[in-house]
């Protein structure tokens, strides 16, 4: 099959979209946080931010609107974002006050090659104490980013460096999995997999994804880089100007 042939159902990426999935998850599970010892049927609900924490807030909103609850996974390392710049940090925080977790999206390939797990978890702590310290309250629980590189797959712990592993053999035994990577259903279309009758589930959603209106994955990709681009431009306009110096063009 060619890849004008797949139905990515792009209908699905959008904002009303989330909305709607977000009601029928809610019609079907309860929203736990990593660690839960709930026993009822429940989703573990979370979000890689991979390219934009602007999208991440307007997620974190439409949540808050619905009365869910979720974990924001930030990415040190990210080619898209700075997550210690004062715009991001401000919308991390908002994710935050808006009754959200935030957790640790972890880079092993920014690091690796790791000679064991010792010197693995060493990077972890030294990320964790930097979420912590610029975004406030206790990072709990971490992710892999792209999982496959790095050889982070190889470490299934269920803790480590202090943290809940998102890919720990525990929970991949126990949950359900139901991811957006790359801007389509990997696995499964998310309304299927709520509908499928899993006790539990972790699904995964990132937010550069899920726009106003739909769009293919790669434009989706270009909107976060011209709206970074143009946000630059603007902050140094802006600079100029509160500075009172010419702005040579």
């Amino acid at each position: 099959m060619t890849p004008q042939q797949i139905d990515y159902h792009l209908e699905d990426f959008t904002e009303s979209g989330y909305r709607d999935i977000l009601q029928l998850a809610k019609s079907k599970y309860r929203f736990e946080r990593f660690g839960t010892s709930e026993l009822e049927p429940h989703l573990l609900w979370r979000h890689d931010v991979d390219f934009s924490p602007h999208r991440a807030l307007r997620m974190a909103e439409i949540e808050a609107e619905e009365g869910v609850r979720s974990t924001y996974f930030v990415l040190l390392h990210s080619e898209f974002y700075n997550s210690l710049e004062a715009e991001a940090v401000k919308r991390f925080r908002t994710i935050s006050d808006l009754g959200h977790d935030i957790g640790l999206h972890f880079d092993a390939s920014f690091h690796a090659p790791f000679a064991d797990q010792l010197a693995l978890e060493d990077a972890l702590v030294f990320e964790k104490s930097i979420v912590e310290r610029v975004f406030g309250g206790e990072v709990g629980v971490f992710s892999f980013h792209n999982p496959e590189i790095g050889g982070a797959l190889s470490f299934d712990a269920d803790t480590l460096g202090g943290m809940i592993n998102a890919y720990g053999r525990d929970l991949k035994a126990k949950y359900g999995y139901c991811s957006d990577s790359d801007g389509y259903w990997r696995f499964k279309r998310l309304s299927k997999f709520l509908e499928g009758g899993e006790t539990y589930g972790q699904v995964l959603t990132h937010p550069e994804w899920w726009t106003p209106s739909p769009m293919l994955p790669r434009e989706r990709v270009q909107r976060a880089i011209d709206g970074r681009a143009k946000a630059t431009g603007d902050w140094y306009d802006d600079l100029l100007l509160r500075l009172g110096r010419h702005n040579a063009r």
